[in-house]
């Protein structure tokens, strides 16, 4: 998993990446570090802040009436989580961490502001709502119009496209159980675990604890019509940063001031297995 480096320790950067390392310094944001599965936003509550994901990941969600939860979106590294909420008072989803993470909050009012919304940073941002808005349509698409064996292919591959797979890198590391890919995708655990085992006996996949090997993953992607869709990292991650899992600094329960640093690492969650059993 790539993270975003400290503010302070940044040396070159393309100039949206800088400029939003700039603002976010100059607004004297603390980047908050949440252990795994900690609610960071509760859905209704008054919501102040946006935040922008500087490494882990978290997820937006929703509860239904009848109790059951729709996974809106996954945020990794450089994502706005909570970026609905400026049309609003109160929180319009959940934000919870899907393993240690660490966030930058920044307030509704600041980001708002003139001062704070200069063409790079609007840029950056317009980029980063286009994506969102491009993973929504498709989601809504595969969970609207597939069958389960569809919508799993189409997860695998948008989340090797999202980690930063490419055409020599066909394995990917979940940062999700099988029960929160089933509450992504619209389906039962039975389902998700039925399906993945489908796959791999078929000698589509291969599944090493929670990392997958994509073995045919063009046909996969011709089975779904897939178009593969490029995510740029390096706006603001690391380029130097190849790691697709853990975090870079250790995680504590307290908020923690930019520029700090941490001479111990930690690596994300240990992650539910998807097994064949």
């Amino acid at each position: 998993m790539r993270s975003l480096p400290d503010i302070e320790r940044v040396n070159t950067a393309t100039s949206a990446g800088s400029a939003v390392r700039a603002v976010v310094k100059s607004c004297n944001s603390v980047a908050a570090s949440y252990e795994s599965n900690t609610n960071i936003q509760h859905e209704g509550d008054r919501s102040d802040s946006i935040y922008i994901v500087k490494s882990g990941w978290v997820f937006s969600y929703r509860v239904l009436a009848d109790g059951q939860r729709q996974i809106l979106y996954l945020h990794k590294p450089g994502d706005i989580a909570g970026f609905p909420g400026l049309c609003s008072e109160h929180a319009l989803c959940s934000i919870r961490s899907l393993g240690d993470c660490v966030l930058y909050p920044i307030p509704k009012t600041v980001f708002t502001s003139s001062t704070f919304l200069t063409p790079p940073i609007a840029s950056y941002f317009m980029r980063k709502s286009a994506e969102m808005q491009s993973v929504l349509m498709r989601t809504l698409m595969a969970v609207s119009r597939m069958g389960a064996r569809d919508r799993i292919i189409w997860l695998l591959l948008m989340m090797h496209d999202r980690i930063g797979g490419g055409p020599g890198r066909e394995e990917i590391e979940l940062p999700l159980n099988q029960t929160e890919i089933g509450d992504l995708v619209g389906l039962t655990n039975v389902s998700v675990s039925k399906t993945l085992c489908q796959l791999s006996a078929e000698g589509m996949i291969e599944r090493r604890g929670s990392v997958i090997h994509l073995r045919k993953r063009m046909e996969m992607q011709r089975l779904v019509g897939y178009e593969p869709v490029d995510f740029t990292w390096d706006i603001l991650v690391s380029s130097n940063d190849h790691s697709r899992t853990g975090t870079d600094e250790k995680p504590v329960r307290e908020a923690e001031t930019i520029g700090s640093s941490s001479g111990s690492q930690t690596s994300v969650r240990a992650l539910d297995r998807v097994s064949d059993n």
